[in-house]
């Protein structure tokens, strides 16, 4: 597996090389120089292990049971159609620091299903043969990927670069730390600039039977200035290998030939009845689950070299196959998407209604429902309540904000305060904890056997109680930080949609996971996976206002901050993060 993930990685940085071959010709080749300083690590004792951190680190490495390693990431962008022919660094004036313990192993990834409490007493995992050893950990302090996708309205090339100013040496507990790195890119510009048409904005995806419910929005949108186009299923010609390539081919053309930069999948996906196709991809969770439906597939267009990406390298007809396809998977959102998971045109008729009236009445509160307790309770030797410490982290990214925090060491953890809390009228609900395709829950601090919330027959809270919520005048978005809420093809009842979908109250979007998702114990929850993308969504609905650049935004940022480690938790977590909404709705009025 070693061997195959090395491959693959000089695989990719080869294939940048070749399209930079097969499209500079006489263009010459243009250098960004820049040099970058490093402080000195902070090093902490605790217990057997020491954690090393940096003032500039953006995240670390996080691999389980490798030593936990501040790493500094910088995204550079190009314009579409660059070719990035090198990347280069060198690191100057080591220095050398014995340390009395080892480096802290990076906790293994929890699934957070309320189905799995399993595998969730996992201890603290060492990969001993790394830790016996007297090689250099990372072996290469620095590593980059590239990739075509969206910035704001404008198509680029993003570079992030990745540097590892702080290498560990197992065998003799050695830290090596470089205050300086000096960096090279060498890269071509496009002969000829990618230009794209203005004619649209927004394109809306749906059956024919939608056509007529849909028609309102479309002219709303429209005398909005959000030049809006309805095309239906039965318009997208059959240029691929099947209904949901079609469609994909069919954003392509008109991300090229009329500028849109939203779409909006509207219809069920529900398995065996599908109203609009779903696109399954491969990345497989421990046994749980071999595949998920992935709206990621449909916004992730172009590769690293201006061409469709498929999401089949090997065209064996599994999409985004870990890891036999990733190098046909770029990740990187080329328009901002979400879908509405509409089981008949009744319900499009419901949620059209909502839609505008929202963008028509919604006034900010600036506040926020809170929901957590204790995440996992076993193997955690922190004792921290992660969904709360989670809530606690989002608090710090929206200031001004005012919260009611139901958690389980509080004793407010109730559904009838979940209800009442959103009939009260806030901006935002946040969920961290457990959850199905129809429910959320979590537990109380220090008890893995009893599931919170309390207050009916059924765990935690269901699809069930959405029906008590009558907040018509004021509709939160919603983010769900659990395993499949938003798994829209296994029920038509799955809890993100049913905020959605009711009528009169619920919510106006849903942020969720469309099949099994991860978390990480203790105080490492927002570090990686779900809880980094919870933190990180909120953050940028707060700065983007408009909720599909929002999730466009998370996606970019955890793609260029994270996948170059190759680890499946993270193609995972970028490919599940679902959105269940209006992609041009303002969150803030703007």
């Amino acid at each position: 597996m070693k061997t195959l993930l090395s491959c693959l990685v000089v695989s990719m940085f080869v294939l940048s090389g070749l399209g930079a071959v097969a499209q500079t010709g006489n263009h010459q080749s243009e250098i960004l120089r820049e040099s970058t300083t490093f402080s000195s690590p902070v090093i902490q004792e605790q217990e057997q292990y020491v954690t090393v951190t940096l003032e500039e680190q953006t995240s670390c490495l996080l691999k389980t049971g490798t030593p936990m390693l501040p790493v500094v990431t910088k995204v550079y962008t190009f314009p579409f159609g660059t070719t990035i022919q090198d990347v280069q660094v060198t690191f100057s004036n080591p220095h050398q620091q014995v340390i009395t313990k080892p480096v802290m192993p990076a906790p293994a990834p929890r699934v957070t299903s309320m189905d799995t409490i399993s595998q969730q007493s996992l201890p603290m995992t060492m990969d001993t043969q790394l830790y016996s050893s007297d090689m250099t950990y990372p072996t290469t302090p620095f590593s980059y990927r590239a990739g075509a996708g969206l910035d704001g309205n404008n198509h680029v090339i993003f570079l992030s670069v990745h540097f590892c100013p702080v290498t560990y040496t197992p065998s003799t507990k050695t830290l090596t730390t470089y205050d300086q790195a000096s960096l090279t890119i060498t890269y071509n510009l496009p002969p000829t600039p990618k230009t794209f048409s203005q004619e649209y904005d927004l394109l809306i995806i749906a059956p024919s039977a939608f056509s007529e419910a849909l028609q309102p929005l479309v002219d709303y949108k429209n005398s909005q200035l959000v030049s809006t186009k309805l095309v239906t299923l039965e318009e997208i010609p059959s240029v691929g290998a099947d209904k949901q390539e079609d469609i994909k081919y069919y954003i392509r053309d008109a991300i090229e030939n009329w500028g849109i930069t939203y779409v909006l999948l509207v219809g069920a996906g529900v398995k065996n009845a599908e109203v609009l196709p779903v696109r399954y991809t491969w990345v497989p969770s421990e046994g749980y689950e071999d595949s998920f439906p992935s709206d990621l597939y449909y916004a992730d267009v172009y590769n690293l070299l201006g061409l469709f990406a498929s999401w089949d390298f090997d065209g064996d007809g599994k999409y985004g196959e870990y890891i036999d396809d990733i190098l046909a998977v770029d990740l990187y959102p080329d328009v901002n998407i979400a879908r509405l998971p509409c089981n008949d045109a009744s319900e499009v008729k419901s949620v059209v209604r909502k839609i505008i009236n929202f963008e028509k009445n919604n006034k900010q509160s600036s506040t926020i429902l809170q929901i957590g307790g204790d995440s996992f309770v076993e193997g955690d030797d922190e004792q921290i309540n992660e969904g709360e410490f989670a809530n606690a982290r989002v608090m710090e990214v929206l200031p001004g904000y005012q919260t009611t925090q139901l958690w389980g060491s509080n004793e407010k953890l109730t559904k009838v305060n979940i209800i009442l809390g959103i009939y009260k009228g806030v901006d935002f609900v946040d969920f961290n904890g457990h959850g199905s395709p129809i429910s959320w829950a979590t537990h109380p601090p220090q008890n893995e056997n009893v599931w919170l919330p309390t207050g009916s027959k059924w765990a935690g809270f269901t699809y069930v109680e959405v029906y008590w919520l009558f907040n018509f005048y004021k509709l939160p978005v919603i983010f769900i930080n659990a395993c499949s809420t938003n798994k829209f093809s296994e029920s038509d009842t799955c809890l993100g949609y049913s905020f959605i979908k009711k009528q009169i109250g619920g919510g106006i979007a849903a942020f969720g996971a469309s099949g099994i998702g991860y978390g990480m114990v203790g105080s490492s929850e927002c570090d990686r996976l779900f809880g980094w993308m919870e933190v990180h969504t909120f953050e940028n609905m707060v700065t983007e206002k408009i909720i599909g650049d929002a999730w466009t935004t998370s996606v970019n940022d955890y793609v260029s901050e994270f996948i170059w480690e190759l680890w499946d938790a993270d193609y995972k977590t970028v490919e599940e993060l679902s959105l269940f909404a209006d992609p041009t709705m303002a969150v803030i009025p703007v």
